[in-house]
């Protein structure tokens, strides 16, 4: 097609609002055009030229998805629809337009696929940045552009949701002595000076104050000029403003008497200051400085919510939250959502967990009245969805994703992307928030000047700090939209900035995304992104030694690499447990650490494939590929590194419950390939990125890959000194041992087996639910269902021959409940464990079924 030198776009008196976000996707158009030397302009169709239609629903009988956010593009010769259910569904079509302009390569500008019809998956699709430490945070806060670019790009990348956090820095607000930064720890004295109230910020000018919230106005604004929603989140309410002597400001005047008038007055000046405001995020449970319980401070910050006089989303993290918090929030008349933990603080393969840890089960009694239901009642909903998902809820559920696994390097699979747009909208729920990288990054007073980037290798640093993950925002955002999104949307982007390598940076970081969140899946030694960092990882050692200081705390039993549980209980087995069943002569339906590092390996294998591909091409060596191959050849010797130490631990459990000498030597043959493979991706890393990436205080929170290293080597030095165990006597092995030793070498993986022949699509509650499968089997398989509940416990049933199969049938006692099922099916086939439907090869599906009550 001939090149375009003149655009004319029309957009209908209804929608020529100039301040409005068609306007604004109308002038990225223009201005993506003029980069390209086009004319452009918004007027009447030209007598030659390409026209751009701008047009709405109109009367609804559109041929085009009649829901929110929808959009089209039909190209016919030189006139292009741009056709959106709503304004946002015209701003993606727009924005489309122009991400296409500024990345094509060739003639046609507007090359790419006609006619594009898409639809949003995940209703929520939000991004979250957070400050949490004045030294690193102020550069980006106060900078307008930078705000004027990023929120361009969230919006261009179809999401529809921006949440500026404040307050979310610390974990404790009780006696804590790490408390030092605390700049919009406690938000509302650094950005209001409210009449009436004596309270204010000793070491902060009015001027700066001031300052702050023109900037969050000034955010507003954009935010909303792009049709994007402004959440607000403020996570904390109080601390213990007299009992922090290493704090860096100081909050005056705060008293019991005062706080909750003063509170509840602050959002409603918030709110009427910013109105763009849309929503309001709240920690309710003790860690926001509220004791649970004090259901009337809440009371109070709700009415003045509904004080603004317009409608506010009251979102409530889910972490202590209980339906007594949710009425007294319905009451206040204003939207109610709910954010719980997608996965812990961290981040696994796009399905929600099938079963929380046992440590998160309620106790018997709390911990302290303060925590009665974080850490008593209501303790099964810390890491997940909880009780949350009735059937009849009458409130958003919006999962949160921490930053707890992944915080420097890139991530970019559009598989697991996909996978996330269809599951975070699992059994009712409604999207998703993502912690954006980086986020923590100087937490708790550890910033320093200058590290914002990461990096210290000369040429690699971005303009804005965001924008090294300028690939990873693409992804996540088009294909939560769009689990089905065209490839071309992400590639046109790597094909500009990778030029000859493209493929094999899309490639590689895919393999390389899924690294991480599958090690975090089957280790989790804590749920905490405070002691918790798999990404540059402190070791855990397989029998005895390093690692108590970072994950004793929450570990149950002995604190070893082994006996760390993990974040799937229902489907995932850990070390020791597998070692038990293998001692034991029983079967397991759940996946093996085998299992895992036979995926870790086959995902080290894609990077490595990459990695060869690229190096021999022309564009290897320009800062865009350096960037992303340098992460994936990190992330693809992690792979290796855990490959290992998940099969060491296996003969090193063996080795504890059986002390059978002749299992020592497998034990170090995998421990050294694991060391050995972090002393190659240190390698890589060393002279890349600063010796000290601070994301907290303490050891296991900053550091380097290099930095990890030594722990590791001595480990080694200890499991070496193993051979002498017992004195010169070995000991030798039972026929136990001999038969789970034979076990483990032969181990075949866990099959997976999509039977789309078990879904049930719904039920009614109360009556009967059967079940059948038509497989076969080497004896009966077993049925595993439960209510979407996280804080019940899986049931299980044997099923019965059928005349296709086997048959079971959940009991009507059983479906009548306020919540939908959940099933899968375990049985042997041919002697090899397989589970229906289980995890596919690229890990993105959900491993059960979920059946929705009528």
């Amino acid at each position: 097609m001939s090149a375009v030198r003149t655009v004319s776009i029309i957009i209908p008196t209804a929608l020529s609002d100039a301040d409005g976000p068609v306007a604004w996707a109308a002038s990225e158009l223009i201005e993506a055009l003029r980069q390209r030397d086009v004319t452009a302009a918004i007027g009447e169709a030209p007598s030659s030229g390409l026209t751009v239609e701008v047009a709405g629903n109109g009367s609804g009988n559109d041929p085009y998805p009649q829901v929110a956010e929808a959009m089209a593009l039909v190209r016919d010769g030189e006139h292009i629809l741009a056709w959106g259910y709503d304004i946002r569904g015209i701003v993606y079509a727009l924005t489309e337009l122009a991400d296409r302009v500024r990345n094509s390569l060739g003639d046609d500008l507007f090359e790419g696929t006609f006619p594009l019809v898409e639809q949003p998956t995940a209703r929520i699709r939000s991004m979250a940045r957070l400050f949490c430490a004045e030294e690193e945070d102020k550069v980006w806060f106060y900078d307008k552009q930078q705000w004027r670019d990023y929120l361009t790009m969230l919006a261009s990348n179809r999401f529809n949701r921006f949440s500026l956090t404040l307050g979310m820095g610390y974990n404790y607000p009780y006696h804590n002595p790490w408390i030092t930064d605390v700049y919009f720890y406690f938000p509302y004295p650094f950005l209001l000076k409210l009449d009436g109230y004596d309270i204010d910020v000793k070491e902060l000018s009015a001027e700066e104050r001031d300052d702050n919230l023109e900037m969050v106005r000034f955010i507003g604004r954009e935010a909303a000029k792009r049709g994007l929603e402004f959440q607000l989140a403020l996570w904390t309410q109080r601390y213990d403003f007299d009992d922090v002597p290493r704090a860096n400001y100081t909050v005056r005047g705060v008293t019991d008497e005062n706080l909750a008038p003063y509170c509840r007055d602050a959002i409603t000046a918030l709110l009427k200051h910013v109105p763009e405001i849309t929503g309001l995020t709240f920690r309710v449970h003790v860690e926001g400085g509220i004791a649970e319980g004090e259901y009337g401070f809440w009371e109070e910050a709700f009415a003045g919510v509904a004080a603004a006089g317009r409608p506010v989303e009251i979102d409530m993290h889910g972490k202590g939250l209980d339906h007594k918090m949710i009425d007294i929030a319905r009451k206040s008349g204003m939207p109610v959502a709910a954010s719980p933990k997608y996965l812990a603080e961290h981040m696994g393969p796009p399905y929600h967990q099938s079963a929380i840890r046992e440590k998160e089960y309620p106790p018997e009694t709390a911990r302290s009245e303060r925590e009665q239901l974080s850490e008593g009642s209501r303790k099964f909903l810390r890491y997940s969805y909880g009780d949350l998902l009735s059937k009849d809820k009458d409130y958003k559920v919006i999962y949160r994703i921490w930053a707890g696994t992944q915080r420097v390097l890139l991530w970019g699979d559009p598989v697991f992307a996909a996978g996330y747009g269809k599951s975070s909208m699992f059994a009712g729920s409604d999207g998703v928030e993502w912690c954006e990288p980086q986020s923590f990054k100087g937490r708790m007073g550890t910033g320093m000047p200058g590290q914002r980037f990461n990096y210290q290798k000369h040429g690699l640093a971005t303009r804005q700090d965001w924008r090294k993950y300028d690939y990873q925002y693409r992804v996540w955002g088009r294909l939560l939209y769009n689990p089905e999104a065209p490839r071309q949307s992400w590639m046109r982007w790597l094909d500009r900035e990778c030029g000859d390598v493209a493929e094999a940076c899309e490639q590689g970081l895919s393999f390389a995304s899924r690294v991480l969140p599958l090690i975090t899946l089957a280790h989790g030694p804590s749920a905490s992104n405070n002691h918790y960092w798999p990404e540059i990882y402190t070791n855990l050692a397989l029998v005895e030694g390093s690692g108590k200081r970072a994950y004793g705390f929450d570990m149950e039993g002995p604190t070893r690499f082994g006996n760390a549980p993990t974040f799937d209980s229902a489907l995932f087995a850990s070390p020791r447990e597998y070692a038990e069943l293998l001692l034991a002569g029983k079967p397991s339906h759940r996946y093996t650490p085998i299992d895992v590092a036979n995926w870790l390996d086959e995902m080290a294998r894609g990077c490595e494939e990459a990695l060869a591909e690229a190096r021999s091409a022309e564009d290897f060596g320009r800062a865009e590929p350096q960037r992303i191959l340098t992460d994936v050849e990190i992330l693809g010797g992690i792979a290796r590194h855990f490959a290992e130490k998940f099969r060491a631990a296996c003969w090193a459990e063996l080795f504890i419950a059986s002390k059978a000498s002749v299992l020592i030597e497998p034990m170090l043959d995998h421990a050294r390939r694991s060391v050995a493979a972090w002393q190659r991706l240190s390698a890589v890393s060393r002279g890349v990125y600063h010796d000290d990436l601070t994301y907290g205080p303490q050891s296991w929170l900053r550091g380097s890959w290099h930095a990890r290293l030594p722990e590791m080597e001595a480990e080694l030095l200890d499991l070496e000194a193993l051979r002498g165990f017992g004195g010169t006597e070995s000991v030798p092995a039972t026929p136990a041992v001999e038969k789970a030793m034979s076990a483990l070498r032969a181990q075949r993986p866990t099959m997976a087996d999509p039977d789309t022949g078990a879904v049930i699509a719904s039920f009614t509650g109360g009556e009967p639910l059967t079940i059948s499968v038509p497989t076969e089997a080497d004896e009966p398989p077993i049925l595993h269902f439960r209510h979407v509940n996280q804080a019940e416990r899986w049931q299980s049933m044997p099923l019965e021959s059928g005349p296709d199969g086997y048959v079971g049938t959940i009991p009507s006692a059983y479906t009548r409940s306020d919540f939908h099922l959940q099933y899968f099916i375990s049985l042997k086939r041919d002697g090899q464990s397989v589970l229906v439907p289980g995890l596919q090869a690229d890990l993105a599906n959900e491993p059960y079924f979920t059946a929705l009550q009528r």
